[in-house]
């Protein structure tokens, strides 16, 4: 797989200056998935807001039932680089206690084919309790042409919202 760049300039509500990127680093198929690094940027006053709850992925396992095919990654903790930058990672798990080979090759399957954008965007709700814009633009990016722009519906990513505005606080 080559380097593959994923960018979501505005995905929440009410706010358009904090959006997200994520990086794939090159790898060669068939071998473990490696960390997702996701660079999150925006206004120091919505990022401490984004970054107090960015806190919670960590503990995803023990907030919501990690048992599903779909479910099999968690988050590092997020590192506060500046007041307008954090950098948090997607870790794949479907090969870490796999319950079946059956299972977890669906989940690595999963992790492989799936933009991370889903992932965080669906965590952002269920964890983090945040407000995502109706329409969410998704780029992806393979260094060379054609570049992907994808514009998507958030009931394509999950189907409730959360309540927390970024800059309602």
């Amino acid at each position: 797989m080559d380097e593959l760049v994923i960018k979501v300039p505005a995905p929440f509500s009410g706010i358009d200056d904090v959006g997200f990127s994520a990086r794939y680093p090159a790898q060669e198929s068939g071998e473990p998935l490696r960390d997702i690094p996701v660079f999150v940027e925006g206004p120091a006053r919505p990022m401490r807001v984004l970054m107090e709850r960015l806190l919670l992925f960590a503990d995803r396992a023990d907030m919501i039932d990690v048992g599903a095919a779909d479910e099999a990654y968690c988050w590092t903790p997020p590192i506060q680089l500046s007041d307008e930058v954090c950098v948090l990672a997607f870790r794949d798990r479907s090969l870490i206690d796999p319950v079946t080979a059956s299972l977890a090759s669906r989940s690595y399957v999963w992790n492989l084919v799936r933009p991370l954008a889903f992932p965080f965007l669906r965590d952002c709700v269920r964890i983090g309790k945040l407000r995502l814009a109706e329409r969410i633009a998704v780029v992806l990016d393979t260094g060379r042409p054609p570049v992907v722009d994808l514009e998507l519906e958030r009931r394509a990513i999950t189907p409730v919202n959360g309540e927390l505005l970024l800059f309602g606080s």
